[in-house]
């Protein structure tokens, strides 16, 4: 009823959305996986960044998603959930060793027994 109810555009605006919003999540569960160094924290600000900056530019741009990103006069038109996922990374990246100076570290539990069957 969802899809029928509302115009069309509405849904390609939710789709554009969706996509920006579920790429989000990739840094957080891949890097969150495999990878010690990330803090959790760090992790989960740089999901909540690259959503809210993602949402914002989407919505900004009147749901186009292609994002024309200007570095130094020079324009690169690019996807917006690949352009947000660099935010993201780069949130994560930069704030783990801050949570790590403030005392936020999140503890490994894992042991060597953890691995072997």
């Amino acid at each position: 009823m969802f899809i029928i109810a509302l115009p069309q555009q509405y849904a390609i605006q939710l789709q554009l959305l969706g996509g920006i919003w579920i790429i989000q999540t990739l840094p957080a569960v891949v890097l969150g996986l495999y990878t010690r160094w990330f803090n959790p924290w760090a992790l989960l600000l740089g999901w909540a960044v690259g959503s809210a900056v993602g949402t914002w530019i989407a919505a900004s741009l009147n749901f186009v998603p292609i994002y024309p990103l200007v570095i130094a006069g020079y324009t690169f038109p690019g996807y917006t959930a690949f352009y947000t996922l660099i935010v993201n990374l780069a949130v994560a990246v930069i704030s783990t060793p801050v949570f790590g100076w403030l005392g936020r570290k999140v503890p490994d539990e894992t042991v060597a027994a953890d691995y072997h069957a």
